[in-house]
């Protein structure tokens, strides 16, 4: 008996590790690729945006450039004890005392002042690592000129989506829309929750940054800030990643801790549309295991996931994927189909966790390939139809090319009626294959 499609996304963060095993990533689970940028060069960047598009082939994998943005970084190793004072270069607006956390939390100091640092708890970090604080005023702009350039790369190259760095109000989202790319909000600021239902409006998706997030705020907070902002984006239908240590231990281990498959397993639980690796398989050593343990672990936890309806939206579009969704578990369909240009109905759809597969008919490319990090969605690639007698005419065929439903089978399908361009969805039609 065949395996139930896997409903929650992998993104896999691309590194040394993975350079020359893209195919074994893509062919273990990954769906969607991210590229940080900040480490690495363009040149190795784009070597690895073609290998993604290479080893992908006719599956629709996601790049996700995820941008550097106005983090602090270590401009030289730091090494000391407890009660050392080490030179540290440090923005001008720290106060003597302030916390100072490296690496996530590795070493913490307190500021003397703008060039030295007190240990408190020592240890060792290499340059490059992460530099926080969190009890500092700091004015960063969200976007620096490395992240422009490295922007206008990522469009350059066909990167599928933008990741936004530090964003602390939804103002910060404008300045990445340039690039004409859809633009994933990362939650890691303390100030970002105070303004986070407006975040998410503004943004194409999130994402639960609780590296820096965990420094930001006080630990014991980041579990249910996660759990808030995965419900917030299911409610407004935007796709959410829950990232950072999710397998941190497979950097060096063959197997996860038992924490850590708990910790998959409940972001899944949640509501997550993806869960990311980011160390495991950019520097680790054991990155296609730690793909496959992550899909396994993602298919058990929705062996006990059910369908969310959430309350409708007001809007015609969003009414339509509600009663599509109610209609499809009533008349217990075996898919539901959607024709989308933007993908943006398949994501209405999606929102609502229905048990039937959502299939996703687009005559664009690019949408196929986004729609990788929405929950339960497959994309098929087909002309743009123009018209729901065109839709209901034609829909069959590509539906059935996907195996995920045979002739005779019931399905729900919606289109936009009378179908004009710019169109929202606003028939609900159910039908045999």
């Amino acid at each position: 008996m065949a395996r139930p499609m896997r409903r929650t996304r992998i993104v896999a963060t691309l590194g040394p590790a993975s350079d020359g095993r893209v195919a074994e990533l893509v062919a273990a689970g990954v769906d969607v690729f991210r590229l940080n940028f900040a480490h690495g060069t363009q040149a190795e960047h784009a070597a690895r945006i073609s290998a993604v598009r290479a080893a992908a082939g006719d599956r629709p994998v996601a790049i996700l450039g995820d941008l550097g943005g106005p983090k602090l970084r270590l401009d030289r190793p730091v090494v000391g004890r407890t009660g050392d004072i080490v030179a540290l270069s440090l923005p001008p607006t720290v106060r003597p005392g302030d916390p100072v956390l490296l690496a996530d939390g590795r070493m913490l100091l307190e500021v003397v002042d703008a060039g030295r640092a007190r240990v408190v708890v020592g240890g060792e970090v290499p340059a490059g690592k992460g530099l926080n604080l969190p009890a500092s005023c700091l004015d960063l702009p969200a976007l620096t000129p490395k992240d422009e350039a490295d922007l206008r790369f990522a469009a350059s190259q066909g990167v599928d989506l933008i990741a936004l760095s530090f964003v602390a109000r939804p103002e910060d989202i404008a300045g990445a829309r340039g690039a004409g790319l859809p633009v994933i909000a990362k939650i890691e600021r303390a100030t970002a929750l105070d303004h986070l239902e407006g975040i998410v409006a503004a943004a194409d998706g999130v994402l639960v940054a609780r590296g820096d997030l965990g420094v930001e705020i006080a630990i014991e907070r980041v579990p249910l800030v996660q759990k808030q902002v995965i419900a917030l984006a299911n409610r407004l239908a935007r796709p959410v990643i829950t990232a950072t240590q999710m397998l941190r231990s497979m950097v060096d281990s063959p197997l996860p801790t038992r924490a850590e498959a708990t910790d998959v397993a409940n972001a899944v639980l949640d509501g997550s549309d993806a869960v990311m690796l980011s160390e495991e398989t950019a520097i680790g050593a054991w990155p296609v295991e730690a793909v496959r343990t992550m899909a396994r672990i993602v298919r058990e936890a929705e062996t006990v996931l059910g369908s969310r309806l959430v309350l409708p939206s007001g809007d015609v579009a969003g009414e339509v994927a509600h009663a599509a969704c109610v209609l499809a578990e009533r008349l217990q369909a075996r898919a539901i189909v959607v024709g989308t240009r933007t993908g943006a109905t398949a994501r209405l759809v999606a929102r609502h966790r229905p048990p039937a597969p959502v299939i996703a008919l687009t005559p664009d490319e690019s949408v196929r390939r986004r729609l990788s990090l929405v929950w339960g969605v497959t994309a098929v690639t087909v002309p743009w139809y123009g018209s729901p007698e065109a839709v209901l005419r034609n829909f069959r065929e590509p539906v059935l090319a996907t195996g995920l439903a045979t002739a005779g089978a019931t399905v729900v399908v919606t289109a936009v009626w009378p179908g004009t361009a710019g169109g929202h969805t606003n028939l609900v039609h159910a039908a045999m294959l």
